[in-house]
């Protein structure tokens, strides 16, 4: 076979997965998301456990996370999640504690009644987990952060640790500091279920409108968790440059 033959279309050219090094960090951001893929539960409640604050998640299918910057802030970062019309709808607030959690954040909404809770304690092993809390204290799911070289990849866990959404991305090895894209991908990779994308001074979050709530949730959480991920690479870089 010559270089400009073409295999039969019933040839099976590769087994390879797709390389996901190839996402573009300047891929237009999603106007119409997809819909749920096959097997994801759509809302007919608020959410299973009827959490109160949830609801807002309700009717969205994107969300913008934005830091607030004081000078007087100290160890506490603070991030506002607003709509697509810019309405804000949950407040989230990171400690940063010597010697405590490695990764602490309380989401709230605006009557200041917390809705979510994120945690990562502090381990020896290289494997990075978080828990997800919901309002009244119960664990809803886990996002854990696997080691690849050569691809960003988040797994989100149900209770039981079933894979329900993975996240990929380029590297941390490559250039993830400007704008870039990162897929919502349903577990088998099959479908393509969102896309965060990070902006200079946001995070975009777009994800189906029949979503289960809890889903958003997640999801919501495994956002603000990827950013916090960034932003310590970004500082270990910056530490070695200077020394």
């Amino acid at each position: 076979m010559t270089s400009t033959d073409t295999p039969p279309a019933h040839t099976k050219v590769s087994d390879e997965p797709p390389s996901y090094n190839l996402i573009t960090p300047y891929a237009p951001p999603v106007t119409v998301p997809p819909s749920a893929p096959p097997g994801f539960q759509t809302d007919t409640a608020i959410m299973k456990g009827n959490s109160p604050g949830m609801e807002h998640l309700l009717q969205v299918n994107q969300l913008m996370v934005k830091e607030k910057f004081s000078v007087s802030q100290g160890l506490v970062f603070s991030f506002d999640v607003l709509n697509v019309v810019g309405q804000r709808l949950f407040q989230a607030q990171q400690n940063v504690v010597c010697c405590g959690p490695l990764y602490d954040v309380r989401i709230r909404d605006n009557s200041n009644n917390e809705v979510l809770h994120l945690l990562e304690n502090c381990s020896c092993t290289c494997t990075r987990e978080m828990e997800v809390y919901g309002p009244s204290g119960q664990l809803i799911g886990f996002v854990k952060m696997h080691s690849n070289s050569m691809v960003t990849h988040l797994s989100l866990m149900n209770t039981s640790r079933e894979v329900t959404l993975i996240i990929l991305g380029p590297s941390f090895q490559n250039s993830i500091f400007g704008n870039v894209s990162f897929e919502v991908k349903s577990p088998d990779e099959q479908h393509v279920v969102g896309m965060i994308r990070t902006e200079a001074d946001h995070l975009l979050l777009t994800f189906p409108l029949d979503l289960e709530v809890t889903m958003k949730a997640m999801l919501l959480g495994s956002s603000l968790y990827l950013e916090n991920l960034i932003k310590s690479k970004r500082k270990e870089l910056q530490s070695r440059s200077s020394d």
